[in-house]
């Protein structure tokens, strides 16, 4: 590492003081918290295994990121390249691991729980994971799982987790893309996710208090439960916007809980029904259902609706849109736009719904 402070003044400054343009040439990454640090170390998987940069430890492609983790670095950047692991990355409380986009990339090189499994059923807190790609490459069954249980150590005794996960690309878990469980799994915000060809669940939500902002699944095919995000017994008071389940194979959003807000989500192209809600309490602003029973992931037409709600008496739905685009040019596959309880309709609680070209018709009151 070159220390500028001694270095000759080549960009108009004073004699051993870095000019504005030296700095900006040199030292690029430090907004990221990496001054100093030339740009071509986090690109060039040839560069040192293991460099401390302040903060920041740099764990280049082909060493180990765990490693790291275990010798207390806290804040670990991954350059582009891939990481292949066998057994999964724990981090600590309040670790960082971030990488540079999709040049990043982690690969699960053996059969495994999950590539990352934040607390293991135990206390920690704080934990950032972003930037990177996750390849479960079919080995891994899932790959992030948050099992958070207890608060002992919390920064400033918080009584909540406080995880954050962005930015991130989740490929072909055997069942589940990110799976969030266990009682102090809350407070913890997942935004700007892709999960694709999920074997079950793209979200598998089953704990309390947290938000996820603009993420998205698909699924493959599969013999058992699926969905681009299910939101199980455990999952009250949760907060979804501008979220998307699409091509999926199963049902795009399956919600038995209650108390959740979706707020500008939606359902496209769907097997099954492309909002379940088996369980009421839930409210629902400005989603979407397109094309429910879609033939191009083994659907039937007339057999799948937009939004199917079992029960009704505690659910609102307002400016909620159900239609059927008849991709490809085929006919109408979706059965109808809202099959809900006649009560919903009576009370007003299916508020200004609108939709088209359903193949039963818009409203089915039950």
């Amino acid at each position: 590492m070159v220390d500028i402070r001694s270095t000759p003044d080549s960009g108009g400054g004073r004699a051993g003081v870095p000019s504005r343009r030296a700095l900006l040439r040199g030292s690029g990454l430090a907004a990221a918290g990496l001054a100093g640090v030339a740009t071509t170390t986090m690109l060039d998987p040839t560069a040192a295994h293991a460099a401390p940069v302040g903060p920041w430890e740099y764990v280049a492609p082909g060493a180990s990121i765990q490693s790291a983790i275990s010798s207390g670095a806290k804040a670990i950047q991954l350059g582009a390249g891939r990481y292949t692991i066998t057994t999964p990355i724990a981090p600590t409380p309040g670790c960082t691991i971030r990488g540079v986009g999709q040049r990043t990339e982690i690969l699960a090189g053996a059969a495994m729980a999950s590539m990352i499994e934040i607390g293991g059923g135990n206390p920690v807190d704080g934990v950032y994971i972003g930037d990177l790609v996750l390849d479960c490459a079919s080995k891994a069954t899932n790959g992030i799982d948050l099992n958070i249980v207890g608060t002992t150590g919390n920064y400033k005794g918080e009584p909540d987790s406080m995880c954050r996960l962005d930015n991130l690309w989740v490929y072909n878990p055997v069942l589940d893309g990110i799976v969030y469980r266990g009682s102090d799994t809350q407070a913890t915000s997942t935004s700007r996710v892709r999960v694709r060809g999920a074997g079950q669940y793209g979200f598998h939500v089953n704990a309390p208090d947290n938000w996820w902002t603009a993420c998205e699944a698909t699924t493959r095919a599969s013999t058992g439960a699926n969905a681009g995000f299910y939101i199980g017994a455990n999952a009250a008071n949760n907060f979804f916007q501008a979220c998307k389940a699409w091509y999926v194979r199963g049902y795009g959003w399956h919600v038995r809980s209650t108390r959740n807000k979706f707020v500008g989500c939606e359902a496209q192209d769907t097997k099954a029904h492309g909002w379940y809600v088996e369980w009421d309490r839930n409210t629902f602003v400005g989603c979407v259902a397109d094309t429910a029973g879609m033939y191009d992931v083994s659907g039937t037409p007339n057999t799948a609706d937009g939004f199917y709600l079992a029960p009704g008496l505690e659910t609102a739905l307002v400016g909620c849109q159900a239609f059927d685009r008849r991709p490809g040019g085929h006919a109408a596959q979706q059965r109808y736009g809202f099959n809900v309880p006649a009560g919903m309709v009576s009370s007003g609680r299916l508020a200004a719904p609108t939709g088209w070209d359903n193949t039963s018709g818009l409203i089915n009151q039950r």
